[in-house]
């Protein structure tokens, strides 16, 4: 995320569950002929299948996205509300510094989530406080189901944002900016959960 030492910490996520696919991996476009090519009168070679994106070479430890539709059904919907859920619940841990709201919806994969929370409970743990850095006008969309794991990415209008030391003083801030993120959401136990995350 994006106060404090969020920003630094999502270049840091490695998204072991895939969510770097997003224009990584995906095969080299095939070139065309030339015009001379063309009009030369010998026999064009029988023509070799050119590998879709599904086929092609990942990365190890990455998924890669496919184009196409995304996943559909009443999970697909879930889904949305859970983020959305999280997303209301972070900036109320950026107002208050209680994070305990946010805590359950992630897992220790979601290296973003724990150093988001962490830098909140550390700040107000000081006597500090943030003052703006929400996130706004968040825009969800489940992209892909890579076994029971749901790709989602979040784009939102992070607010301006100042974070404040014991004694009042201003130690950090920032503009307001777009950002997007990936995540990785799983049920597990019957619970949805953040599973990964960082900034695309």
């Amino acid at each position: 995320m994006r106060v404090t030492v969020g920003r630094a910490v999502a270049a840091a996520v490695a998204l072991g569950l895939a969510l770097s696919a997003c224009g990584t991996g995906s095969p080299e476009p095939t070139s065309l002929q030339t015009s001379s090519e063309s009009a030369t009168a010998t026999p064009s070679p029988t023509p070799t299948p050119t590998p879709t994106a599904s086929a092609s070479t990942t990365k190890p430890g990455r998924v890669e996205i496919t184009k196409g539709p995304g996943p559909t059904g009443p999970d697909v919907e879930a889904v949305k509300a859970f983020v959305a859920g999280y997303f209301s619940g972070i900036n109320k841990a950026i107002e208050t510094g209680k994070v305990g709201g946010v805590r359950s919806m992630y897992t220790s994969g979601c290296l973003d989530c724990v150093q988001l929370v962490s830098s909140i409970r550390s700040t107000y743990g000081s006597g500090g406080k943030f003052v703006g850095g929400l996130y706004t006008q968040n825009q969800i969309d489940v992209v892909a189901l890579s076994g029971k794991t749901y790709i989602v990415h979040v784009t939102s209008l992070a607010t301006a944002w100042k974070q404040y030391n014991r004694a009042g003083s201003v130690v950090n801030q920032g503009p307001a900016e777009r950002v997007t993120y990936s995540y990785g959401v799983q049920k597990i136990n019957n619970r949805w959960q953040l599973t990964a995350g960082g900034k695309r």
